[in-house]
């Protein structure tokens, strides 16, 4: 599970640094707009800043996007972010390719854990050719802070939320052969920005046009998000929640200098909060376990008030949502308690969402692979228009 690059490891519902020159345009990259470095400029989210091919197993083109964002932290402020653009082979349809915006799952919090720099292969070159295979272009964001220099905001649903519609909107800049008619689509972390995006896309995007929102695996901030720092086996074992309470923890001390991390976590658990900062999702994940933590030694008593502003920013925005949702629930999950999941179905239903669960009998990552079948169904079903069962009560 730790090792598959698309079934990135999932949260409990609860570095090298990168040098410019890594980026620097190949002689086939598209030249950077003007003050392109300079994202304090009064220029749109949205906007392209530079792009370079690359290369992998799949039944078309690809390309590195850096593209501009709204800086959810600092809203007035635009902050630089990257993605991957994949374009099928042939002839477009008569308006342009249909677009998946895909949003990954949790792959850490360091400049270099984003799945653009990783490059396309092995598990994620075979889901993104079979959007690809079915006529889609992909458009698949990373998330402020990854591959592009910025301060990470981990699981900050309205960043990812944007993220996820200023790609698409880069993207149909570069390439006029992309359509406006969209689909969304999100595995664990990446459910989260969806959904986001999904409930902003009418206001925030209204030249886009977001057909429904396929979100697998989603977590769900209730409360005062005390679930992340809890575990249904035991406070003494291993839990998943203790990985992503440190990357939220690490993710809002580089957001807010105030933070004082002493008042979440404890002594023993210090070292593997600044570890959070360097390491990518798979050793972070090994790391966390190796040092024995648990959420009884991690995590002090007043821990989920110290992160309240972080768990405040997980929450979404609106569970009301003008398109068709498909929920993705598996029934296995140990990440994220298809409890939770549960009620944000009910939650959504309640907001007048139409809601489309699927229940799975895997575990929360091959959920991914369990539903592309029907994930496929439900975007050609939303693009034509066609009528979608809902599975909330009358």
């Amino acid at each position: 599970m730790r090792n598959n690059r698309i079934e990135t490891v999932p949260m409990r519902a609860a570095f090298m640094l990168l040098a410019v020159s890594a980026f620097a345009l190949s002689a086939c990259a598209v030249e950077p707009d003007e003050d392109a470095e300079s994202i304090s400029a009064p220029v749109a989210a949205g906007q392209p800043l530079r792009m370079e091919q690359q290369h992998g197993p799949i039944p078309g083109t690809a390309y590195r996007l850096a593209y501009r964002s709204t800086d959810a932290h600092t809203p007035h402020q635009l902050t630089a972010v990257s993605a991957q653009v994949l374009i099928p082979r042939g002839k477009p349809p008569a308006g342009g390719w249909p677009v998946l915006a895909w949003a990954h799952g949790t792959s850490g919090i360091g400049l270099t854990c984003a799945p653009s720099i990783m490059g396309i292969g092995g598990s994620q070159a075979a889901f993104y050719a079979g959007w690809m295979r079915r006529g889609f272009a992909v458009v698949a964001t990373d998330y402020p802070g990854l591959g592009e220099p910025g301060a990470p905001l981990y699981l900050n649903a309205r960043s990812g939320g944007m993220a996820v519609l200023d790609a698409v909107r880069a993207a149909r800049r570069r390439f006029p052969s992309l359509s406006g008619d969209v689909v969304l689509e999100g595995h664990d972390q990446g459910a989260q920005a969806v959904i986001a995006a999904a409930s902003m896309a009418s206001a925030y995007t209204p030249n886009l046009r977001v057909h429904g929102t396929i979100a697998l695996g989603a977590p769900y901030f209730t409360g005062d998000g005390g679930h992340i720092m809890a575990h249904r086996h035991g406070e003494n074992r291993f839990a998943p929640g203790v990985v992503y309470g440190l990357l939220l923890g690490a993710s809002l001390g580089q957001a807010d200098p105030s933070f004082n991390a002493n008042e979440a976590f404890t002594s023993r658990a210090m070292p593997l909060y600044h570890k959070a900062r360097d390491l990518c999702r798979g050793d972070f994940f090994a790391a966390v376990e190796h040092a024995g933590l648990t959420p009884a030694n991690a995590f002090r008593p007043d821990a989920a008030q110290a992160l309240a502003p972080a768990l405040d920013w997980a929450r979404y925005p609106s569970l009301s949502l003008p398109q068709p949702l498909m929920l993705g629930i598996a029934t296995g999950d140990t990440q994220i308690a298809p409890a939770l999941q549960e009620s944000l179905m009910r939650n959504a239903c309640a907001a007048g969402t139409r809601v489309n669960v699927r229940h799975y009998h895997v575990e929360h990552s091959p959920l991914l692979n369990a539903a592309q079948s029907d994930s496929f169904a439900f975007a050609r079903q939303v693009l034509e228009n066609a009528p979608i069962h809902s599975d909330c009560s009358p």
